[in-house]
């Protein structure tokens, strides 16, 4: 297989798309007019006689409403032109005068990039194989059967390319064999398992609907396993691989970041059939975590869909799931400097089965009553511990961490302040706790600063100096049983 003998740094990549204009690049190829922010043309990727080709110079990318085809510059030329991303980087580079400082890749590098090609090779492979077996094979009737049932349409599992394997040790073996594909890559693409007591190998994905993972470019990365019964473990995911990260992996995010850049928003679900539900219903603008909670690379990644004032609302199934999933991805979406919001389903339900049964409009009214993490995880430890003497220390307790995570030190005075007033306690006792939490985050982090500040308890104000703290009791819940 072949692969590429000169790669160009990342950072002359971004420096060609900063200076490239799209609108520019686009004129030469479609007759545009402005409309209010927005060029809008006749697209040249299918046949139309109302324009619905919308080119964005403030987003610097193109999208269009009849066929769906969109991406920044480079994917223009790229679906235009019909050449690959080095070409179309080229291309740009020679038309704004940007010198490639192009590398000759070292013999480690080469093996490397070669090796990543061929498990992009083999995975497109084994999906092609994964989705014949749902469409023509016996096998996969019983497949198309369950699609059916959960209300899986055809547009969707085609879309998304959905497949199946059938049951048996050895069908995806078998098949790279007669290929005469390279075993030892196939186990490196993660698609099949050593055999711990004898030689040889068998399938990692056994009588599973298959859901291909891919990456932006539109590559197989990965690969997630369901099965169709009550048997455990109900999903099986690829193991993570050269090619595959799922710290850096969203499920969907290939067909939804489009609908990310034009709603400025996006919705975070953690199930594949949640996922194909949002989609079917409209909502585009959806992804999916892979069985890990949201990381910072998520949040980098999506950021760059939505903007740093875009929208993420993440859903989930319970209150449970919620406030884990919630106090896991504070920090993350602290330092981000992203307001996220969560809407928790009515208990007994998911995404797929409330979309189903209530609608997208009655989804759309919970999304509308969405919180922000840190009011919702206040609301929760209320809820839970009610406002008793004993109920409002346990709340604080539980809030601790979360506030003393954040960084920005208006934020956290201004969520102390909110929680203070929510359990009707003296602000600064509180401030004193989470300070205690603050602190130590500095001494592990070497970032956070707590500021001489004023905090206003009610009609006093009080000046918080070094002095003074010193001199705060240190006892650690004895200031704030008596205060309360």
């Amino acid at each position: 297989m072949a692969f590429l003998t000169i790669y160009i740094p990342e950072d002359k990549v971004s420096e060609i798309k900063n200076t490239a204009d799209i609108v520019e690049v686009v004129s030469e190829i479609v007759l545009l007019k402005k409309t209010g922010k927005n060029y809008v043309g006749i697209c040249p990727f299918h046949s139309e006689k109302t324009p619905s080709f919308t080119v964005s110079p403030e987003k610097q990318i193109f999208y269009c409403f009849g066929c769906a085809a969109g991406g920044n510059v480079f994917s223009f030329l790229m679906k235009h032109d019909g050449v690959s991303f080095l070409d179309a980087v080229k291309i740009l580079a020679r038309r704004y005068g940007i010198d490639i400082p192009t590398h000759t890749l070292s013999p480690e590098q080469k093996r490397r990039m070669s090796q990543r090609e061929n498990l992009l090779a083999i995975n497109r492979q084994a999906m092609e194989f994964f989705q014949k077996q749902l469409l023509e094979a016996a096998s996969g009737k019983r497949a198309m059967e369950y699609l059916k049932k959960r209300g899986i349409n055809k547009e969707i599992f085609e879309s998304f390319n959905l497949g199946y394997v059938p049951q048996g040790w050895d069908n995806l073996l078998s098949f790279f064999i007669k290929k005469n594909i390279s075993l030892d890559l196939v186990e490196k693409a993660g698609l099949i398992v050593p055999r711990k007591e004898k030689s040889g190998f068998y399938d990692r994905f056994r009588d599973r609907l298959i859901f291909p993972i891919f990456d932006l470019n539109m590559q197989p990365i990965g690969f997630g396993g369901r099965v169709m019964d009550d048997s455990m473990p109900k999903y099986i995911n690829s193991p993570e691989t050269l090619v595959y990260n799922k710290s850096r992996s969203l499920y969907g995010l290939n067909l939804a970041k489009m609908k990310c850049r034009e709603n400025e928003s996006v919705y975070i679900v953690e199930g594949y059939f949640d996922l194909l539900a949002l989609h079917q219903h409209g909502l585009q603008n959806s992804v999916a975590t892979l069985g890990t909670s949201i990381t910072a690379e998520h949040v980098q990644i999506l950021k760059g869909f939505v903007g740093k004032d875009g929208g993420v609302i993440l859903v989930f199934d319970s209150d449970d799931a919620g406030i884990k999933a919630s106090q896991r991805s504070i920090e993350v979406f602290d330092k981000a400097y992203i307001n996220a919001k969560i809407t928790v389903l009515p208990d007994g339900y998911d995404p797929d089965s409330y979309l189903f049964e209530f609608g997208v409009e009655s989804f759309l009214e919970l999304v509308s009553r969405a919180k922000g993490i840190i009011p919702y995880l206040m609301d929760s430890a209320v809820k839970k511990h009610g406002l008793s003497v004993e109920g409002k220390i346990r709340v604080i307790s539980e809030m601790k961490e979360t506030l003393g995570s954040i960084t920005d030190n208006i934020r956290r005075s201004l969520y102390i302040k909110e929680l203070a007033e929510c359990i009707n306690i003296d602000e600064f006792t509180v401030h004193e706790k989470i300070r205690e939490i603050s602190l130590r985050n500095r001494k592990r982090a070497k970032s956070l600063t707590w500021p001489n500040t004023d905090f206003d308890l009610g009609r006093h104000k009080t000046s918080v100096s070094d002095k003074t703290r010193e001199k705060a009791p240190q006892g650690k819940w004895g200031r704030l049983e008596r205060q309360i």
